[in-house]
């Protein structure tokens, strides 16, 4: 009996595989298989589009800043305070703004001890195009030698300034 119900169920899975499968029909004829791909084609543009739509202005413009008047903010470190010394804490920030046609920055060096007793910090703020910034930030007690051609500055790191 057993078997007789699994050649059964056999038969009728057969069966229902046998009606689902794809009947064979003629293909289209090739004007109508290339209209229908173009048709899909654009419909399947028009939902990418939908999905990801073009701004009407995909041409980023940024503003023109104005540097007739500009100066170095207060504190910041300039080639006038070359041969000094500025004492700073731990996470206290500073700032060095020099010209590069005079002092490149691919000549800057700074020395410390211990080594990482400064910090480089990547958020700096605009400058004119003909100079360059960089920012320290205090991490340790120690002392630091930032150096560039002529133009050599000292940066002491406290615990409490």
């Amino acid at each position: 009996m057993r078997k007789s119900i699994r050649i059964g169920w056999l038969g009728l899975a057969i069966g229902l595989l046998a009606a689902c499968s794809p009947r064979s029909a003629s293909p289209l004829p090739p004007d109508l298989a290339t209209g229908t791909a173009v048709v899909s084609a654009k419909f399947t543009q028009a939902a990418e589009l939908t999905a990801n739509p073009i701004p009407p202005n995909a041409v980023e413009s940024y503003p023109t800043l104005d540097w007739t008047n500009w100066t170095p903010a207060t504190g910041e470190i300039t080639a006038a305070d070359n041969g000094q010394t500025f004492e700073i804490g731990i996470t206290s920030r500073i700032s060095v703004v020099l010209d590069a046609a005079q002092y490149p920055l691919a000549n800057l060096v700074l020395h410390c001890q211990p080594a990482d007793a400064l910090g480089g910090i990547t958020n700096v703020e605009s400058v004119p195009p003909q100079y360059y910034v960089v920012r320290y930030e205090g991490v340790q007690p120690g002392q630091c030698s930032l150096q560039n051609g002529d133009f050599e500055v000292t940066i002491k790191v406290v615990a409490q300034p």
